[in-house]
């Protein structure tokens, strides 16, 4: 069945969903306040595939942190083989162009003919399907637009997740990438296996039989703060599902570029936005009750709880 198989190429990529029973420290934040991150070590990651996975975790927001304004384009591409007879294929490209005050165009488009594009200028997000008229609303809290365009970028980070336990590294010393200066890191097949790290979600448990059979690339960081400048890079996964064994090819072309470019953003025509309807305050509601418990989902410019939205002489814990 090719459905099956295609969800289960993405979710080589992303997780999909939760279950129970998990440790607080393994729910990404949602009980337990994440640490600050230790500074990039780039002599540290031309070595140490850990290190080099924690500098291709960054996200989109610390790159520009990091480098300052640019444009990152992102291609991938999956094909799941049943028996060498190939059952799917999925290939997607993402981009992220950057305007002044915070100003972002992100758009993703991939051959399932699926796609999405936000727009964020003027202080208003502006949200569409692929083929489907703008949304337009004000953000729901103050770092969603940045979310939001992380997300566009989350496919370096989950492409390394999924094989770079299998890797061995070669440092190929300094390289010029446009105005900035890069380290090459060229990324093979280690010689002998390697451990895979357990999976704490049952949808990800498949995961821990998978098996590297290739792996080949180069990944160049920034000298200066260790954020992925470029990633070129194929292999191959086997693994098993429902007693019949499988292999995923990947391919993952990562770059960026147009450094200190600044892009004019405009807002969509009127014509084709329309207004988002306002949501509903359940996650509100939850941020307030679990206050001093959980970090909030929606967070105050103080960095505390959002006040819940509640509908008029309705109090918290009512039915």
């Amino acid at each position: 069945m090719i459905r099956p198989v295609i969800l289960w190429a993405l979710c080589a990529l992303v997780a999909c969903g939760r279950s129970k029973g998990i440790p607080d420290d393994q729910l990404g934040g949602l009980v337990v306040e994440p640490k600050p991150a230790a500074k990039l070590d780039v002599d540290g990651a031309a070595r140490d595939p850990a290190e080099l996975a924690r500098a291709l975790a960054s996200t989109h927001t610390s790159v520009i942190a990091a480098i300052g304004v640019h444009a990152a384009t992102i291609d991938t591409q999956t094909i799941v083989e049943d028996g060498g007879k190939q059952i799917s294929l999925l290939s997607d490209h993402a981009r992220i162009e950057l305007g002044e005050a915070a100003s972002y165009q992100a758009v993703y488009t991939n051959s399932g003919d699926y796609g999405r594009e936000t727009t964020f200028v003027g202080g208003k997000l502006y949200l569409r399907p692929r083929y489907q008229r703008w949304h337009v609303r004000a953000p729901e809290a103050p770092d969603e637009p940045a979310e939001l365009r992380d997300q566009y970028f989350g496919a370096v980070a989950a492409t390394w997740d999924l094989v770079g336990f299998a890797a061995e590294l070669t440092d190929r010393g300094p390289v010029q990438v446009g105005a900035r200066t890069g380290r090459k890191i060229e990324v093979k097949l280690a010689p002998g296996p390697r451990d895979v790290a357990p999976e704490p979600l049952s949808q990800r448990k498949w995961r821990e039989g998978r098996s590297v059979q290739a792996l080949a690339g180069e990944v160049i960081l920034d000298a200066e703060h260790g954020v992925p400048l470029a990633a070129k890079l194929s292999g191959s996964v086997a693994f098993s599902r429902d007693g019949r064994r499988f292999v995923m090819k990947i391919q993952l072309d990562a770059r960026v570029a147009d450094f200190g470019t600044v892009t004019v953003i405009v807002a969509p025509p009127e014509a084709e936005v329309v207004a988002t309807p306002g949501r509903l305050g359940e996650v509100d509601e939850r941020d307030f009750l679990l206050h001093g418990i959980a970090p909030p989902t929606n967070k105050a410019p103080d960095g505390t709880a959002a006040a819940p939205v509640l509908p008029p002489a309705t109090k918290v814990g009512t039915p």
